[in-house]
């Protein structure tokens, strides 16, 4: 049997692995058996989470706080608002982007299926470019930046989610 550790088990309020990009990590998924990471993210009001596809996790948003605009499926994809309390899910292989248009910071929940998304967050503390590097040399996913300033414009926001680019 193996040893149960209560340090591996409970993640109390306010605990978990602070990261670069702002993400909290509650759970990698080496503890899970490789199957799922968790964890907790915020975005500030007028933050974009620019459009991305994944090509090997499958994930889930639970919405804590706030809402969130999602569009998934690309410029002529779904758009559509969650609010706290629901779970939007996003499939592999589909392009998906979130972005907080309101004045209230947003707090959530991240299930990803593997450790791609792990090694993306953490590729953030090598800077931006490093994790966009990292993101589609080594994890097979396409970050979808040309997309950025449209959504920026239409939805009157000022920040990408863990870059500050003025304003708020």
């Amino acid at each position: 049997m193996t040893a149960l550790n209560l340090n591996e088990l409970y993640i109390p309020r306010g605990g978990g692995e602070e990261t670069a990009s702002g993400m909290t990590i509650i759970a990698r998924s080496r503890a899970l058996g490789g199957d799922v990471s968790i964890m907790q993210g915020f975005l500030e009001p007028g933050a974009l989470l620019p459009p991305h596809t994944h090509e090997n996790e499958d994930q889930a948003v639970f919405l804590i706080e706030g809402e969130l605009e999602f569009e998934i499926g690309g410029r002529d994809g779904l758009r559509f608002t969650a609010r706290a309390g629901d779970y939007v899910l996003k499939s592999r292989g589909i392009s998906h982007g979130f972005w907080n248009a309101t004045d209230i910071k947003v707090r959530y929940i991240e299930l990803s299926g593997r450790d791609g998304f792990e090694r993306f967050i953490d590729a953030r503390q090598g800077g931006i470019h490093r994790m966009v590097q990292t993101a589609e040399s080594e994890l097979d996913m396409e970050m979808h930046t040309a997309r950025i300033p449209e959504l920026m414009l239409r939805h009157r926001l000022t920040r990408l989610a863990g870059v500050n680019m003025g304003g708020a």
